[in-house]
């Protein structure tokens, strides 16, 4: 189980420098960045930038489209743009699931790498759109080489009741996955239970993933959101962020990420992909 971004690095130096497309970066701390992880020998970085944003975009996903770049990372261009020439069918970068945000979060209260999902794409959550959100917070579990990752579907409290719509979704669930063999899920579950089992002792909830959760399902993108830029802010955390769902890994950055954030994703977005070749067998 890998539980540090040092550890991320390191294993890193292993592969070849993949060629990075990043969309109109402009401000300095991208370059900064971009700049690290040319000098680890982790990225060929191909910059493209022009006034139109989206001439930028449009060149970049063709970029990646013709095999002339390998990954896609967001630069000063907004989010939505970006996905929506990702799903955009033609461009031929979708797979058959939802695109949805995963942050991995290393703090130093916790021995576990956290994994947050989904606040950065799905506004609405359904069954359908949930299930590519595991599925996807999956893969990054198996790149961070969490055999058999324990998921909280996290709630106000740990009771489905009819004022609390998100917990009886969350009991829906779990219901669903119950005897899945490669995970754990819980849910309803209180994010103070998920994260300690002595929160759950003292609130005589039965849990296995207490103190040991790996990920966290959100009720909605704001709390998932509002929980890693907590964590970053005033949580004396590192952490970094990638889209999956797409045929290859995107990295997002926020434009407040710190240069070490933005460092972070980067390799994240770069393990995931170098293991997504693995596990397909083209490496």
């Amino acid at each position: 189980m890998i539980t540090s971004f040092q550890k991320i690095h390191k294993l890193l130096s292993k592969y070849q420098p993949v060629r990075l497309a990043v969309v109109n970066p402009q401000t300095p701390d991208i370059f900064k960045a971009l700049e690290k992880a040319e000098q680890e020998n982790w990225i060929i970085p191909k910059i493209f930038t022009n006034s139109d944003s989206q001439q930028a975009l449009h060149d970049s996903i063709n970029a990646v489209k013709s095999n002339k770049a390998d990954v896609l990372m967001k630069g000063n261009i907004d989010t939505a743009s970006l996905l929506k020439a990702v799903i955009d069918k033609t461009n031929k970068l979708r797979s058959k699931k939802y695109l949805s945000h995963v942050a991995v979060l290393e703090s130093p209260n916790y021995q576990r790498l956290i994994l947050t999902t989904d606040g950065g794409v799905n506004p609405n959550l359904s069954e359908n759109i949930i299930e590519s959100i595991i599925e996807n917070v999956l893969d990054v579990a198996q790149t961070l080489q969490i055999s058999k990752p324990n998921i909280a579907m996290l709630a106000l409290i740990e009771k489905a009741t009819d004022k609390l719509p998100e917990t009886i979704f969350a009991q829906k669930i779990v219901e669903k996955y119950r005897n899945g063999s490669c995970f754990t899920i819980e849910g309803p579950i209180a994010l103070d239970v998920a994260l300690s089992a002595h929160a759950a002792e003292a609130k005589g909830i039965k849990s296995k993933i207490a103190g040991k959760t790996d990920v966290f399902i959100g009720p909605n993108i704001t709390a998932t959101n509002f929980i890693s830029k907590m964590l970053l802010s005033i949580g004396n955390s590192t952490g970094g962020g990638v889209i999956i769902g797409a045929k290859m890994p995107i990295i997002l950055l926020s434009r407040s990420d710190l240069v070490e954030t933005k460092l972070n994703s980067i390799a994240l977005g770069l393990l995931i992909y170098h293991n997504q070749k693995n596990t397909n067998g083209t490496n």
